[in-house]
């Protein structure tokens, strides 16, 4: 139950809002459009998001194929590795002039 606007009231500034003040019968079948147009625009989003998983996933095997085999390299044991050393803090006397 909508109220019609007072006669003195300004008219809609849009090309929707007139007709729908000329013609309130047909806000019900305007509703069914814009839903229908909302549910393309998400159906066809959910489309390309699907698209482009599917395209960074097989991008990725192809890269992965490519790369080959991993090579097996020893790991040095952490005892034989030389102990790192601190550097001491310069003076005045072993900066260069």
């Amino acid at each position: 139950m909508r109220q019609d606007p007072p006669p003195d009231a300004p008219g809609p500034k849009t090309r929707l809002g007139r007709i729908l003040r000329e013609h309130p019968e047909a806000r019900g079948r305007l509703s069914r459009a814009v839903a229908g147009l909302l549910t393309a625009l998400l159906a066809t989003l959910a489309a390309v998001c699907a698209l482009l998983i599917w395209h960074l996933r097989r991008r990725a095997d192809i890269i992965r194929s490519r790369l080959g085999m991993a090579r097996v390299a020893p790991l040095l044991d952490p005892s034989q590795l030389r102990p790192e050393t601190t550097p001491k803090p310069e003076t005045e006397k072993d900066r260069p002039a």
